[in-house]
């Protein structure tokens, strides 16, 4: 089951501030596609990354997932279970989001968020 809230990291979240400046998509919205990103990687976890917490932007489930939940439910879950990982779903989630944000870090404008 997922999480109720979710906090970013100040990396991810500043990486979304300055995406939507150059794409106009919100943070959750970035951070959904992170996830994905993460997914279709499929690589190990352990080298997210994932930094200070402090001045992370903080999104509870219906934000962050939408009317996907149940979907991003299953996925992550599935994930968890297929890599063995030992993390909470609470930190894969905000592991993928910081894999999935630093495999944005070329994008400039909404296009080249389409071809990823």
């Amino acid at each position: 089951m997922l999480p109720n809230r979710i906090k970013l990291s100040k990396k991810a979240t500043d990486k979304f501030r300055y995406l939507k400046t150059q794409t106009g998509l919100t943070p959750n919205i970035l951070a959904r596609i992170a996830i994905m990103l993460a997914i279709k990687e499929g690589g190990d976890l352990s080298n997210a990354g994932v930094g200070d917490m402090e001045g992370g932007q903080e999104l509870n489930d219906s934000t962050l997932f939408g009317e996907y939940i149940a979907v991003y439910d299953i996925l992550i879950n599935q994930y968890i279970y297929d890599k063995k990982l030992s993390l909470s779903v609470s930190e894969t989630i905000v592991a993928m989001v910081e894999i999935g944000a630093h495999k944005m870090g070329h994008i400039r404008q909404l296009e080249q968020l389409c071809d990823l």
